[in-house]
């Protein structure tokens, strides 16, 4: 399922290459030092110049290279936005309809333009008011977007190679294979149990690793990665080096695309913002795997969104969402679809932030892991509390318990019962809330976490 609501390669889109940061010339490459931290890592041969710098006027990131927008893919795109937010069948032949008229038109030797931007102007405003009546309030996002992109270079053209090439299946290098590492215990052949499946989903980014069969080159990425584990960082980052060295040599691209994105992990450690968002950038570039491009994404978003630069997170966590859409991997999905959502929670923009907090839901329902939706879920109700939309977070918590039962996870669902049942004392109704605390008290007798105890204990006493 691919549930993205901005295309493929957004961050070319919304022109971030002119608004993120910009190149430092070589005479300024030594003009700005900084105290390295203790046991920080020594760059390596492959980190950015030194006359780069970070948006904050002290580091930079990346001389993002532009790239021109192919019309098949934007209809693509518009499609599956169209399935993403679960438009029904009649708005959806509609919205079908102009975009035949679209590929109709882009299929000829020279395509008008201006017929091709008025009807995906009418199918946006279709989807745009399906999206108004489902959340009662007024919403252009989808016409934003295409506004949005009518400012960009666009190939109006249809190029049967492009499409093709979109649409067909992630395959890998013949001379590599990827793996997931697992603990040592787990089994290589399970049973697709719901526990089982819960584990597979907390392996997270670091734990899909891609191993060459080249037996040089994967014993250097084993054993750096190994080093890492342990927090061995110099030794960790030598053999990175050592590796990138070797697959350049061979001609691995996608271990050079892995090797960029633990050593953008490694300077992510270290508050090495340049070097982290320099390797990064490389991972998603050279990477062929659509799951590397939208852990690389996400990871340059998470730098950009803690240092409040929206414009730029934004647009990594969309092509995040777009990337993770082409692999099927749901998870990740849900994860940039919520912080795209916590973003526009923070900045107070509502029908934004309800609408990327639906389609979370929609992703992480998907995956039938029960932990992963109730924790989308739980992260929804907070910013629900924050846009002042209590019943609606009620709800939500009422899901993500339905949830944290199901996986018995205790500690969640106890803070569940004790957060709606301030929502509930909020409204006056206090044997509601009473009732939710006894079921909280119960809950987290359960669990070792003797605050939560405490707190929960000290409420039901003023009640």
């Amino acid at each position: 399922m691919y549930n993205s609501i901005y295309p493929n390669y957004v961050n070319n889109y919304f022109g971030v290459n002119n608004r993120i940061i910009k190149r430092k010339q070589d005479d300024e490459k030594n003009s700005q030092s900084s105290k390295k931290a203790e046991n920080e890592p020594q760059r390596d041969k492959h980190s950015p110049k030194d006359g780069m710098y970070f948006p904050n006027g002290e580091k930079t990131a990346i001389d993002y290279t532009k790239r021109q927008i192919s019309i098949d893919q934007v209809v693509k795109d518009f499609k599956n936005t169209a399935n993403a937010i679960g438009v029904p069948d009649d708005l959806k032949s509609e919205v079908g309809k102009y975009l035949s008229l679209v590929e109709s038109q882009a299929q000829k030797e020279q395509p008008n333009a201006q017929i091709i931007q008025s009807n995906l102007k009418s199918a946006s405003k279709i989807l745009d008011e399906y999206i108004t009546e489902t959340l009662k309030k007024p919403s252009r996002v989808v016409e934003n977007w295409v506004d949005t992109l009518f400012l960009q270079e666009v190939d109006y053209k249809s190029g049967k190679k492009v499409q093709q090439e979109s649409e067909m299946p992630q395959t890998q290098p013949q001379t590599t294979e990827e793996i997931t590492v697992v603990d040592e215990q787990t089994p290589t052949q399970e049973q697709p149990t719901e526990e089982n499946q819960a584990a597979k989903e907390e392996q997270v980014t670091s734990k899909t690793y891609y191993v060459p069969i080249d037996a040089q080159l994967r014993e250097l990425l084993i054993a750096a990665k190994n080093s890492a584990d342990v927090k061995n960082n110099e030794q960790a980052l030598y053999l990175y080096q050592s590796a990138m060295d070797y697959a350049e040599q061979i001609g691995d691209i996608q271990a050079c695309a892995i090797i960029h994105y633990e050593q953008g992990k490694l300077y992510n450690k270290f508050n090495r913002l340049e070097d982290a968002l320099y390797n990064y950038d490389r991972a998603a570039k050279k990477s062929s795997d659509f799951n590397i491009k939208a852990r690389a994404h996400i990871s340059m978003g998470k730098i950009y969104d803690d240092y409040v630069y929206v414009q730029p997170a934004l647009d990594h966590y969309c092509a995040a969402v777009s990337f993770a859409g082409e692999s099927d991997n749901l998870k990740l999905q849900t994860k940039a679809l919520t912080d795209l959502a916590q973003i526009h929670t923070d900045r107070y923009e509502k029908d934004d932030a309800i609408m990327f907090m639906s389609l979370a839901a929609v992703s992480a329902n998907e995956t039938g892991n029960e932990k992963l939706k109730g924790l989308t879920y739980l992260r929804s109700a907070k910013n629900c509390e924050k846009l002042n939309e209590k019943a609606r977070a009620l709800r939500l918590y009422g899901n993500s318990s339905a949830s944290f039962i199901k996986t018995e996870d205790n500690e969640n669902l106890a803070k569940n019962y004790r957060d709606a049942a301030l929502i509930m004392l909020s409204y006056g109704n206090k044997a509601k809330a009473k009732s939710l605390l006894s079921k909280a008290f119960i809950v987290a007798q359960k669990t070792s976490d003797a605050d939560l105890k405490e707190d929960i204990t000290k409420k039901l006493a003023v009640l």
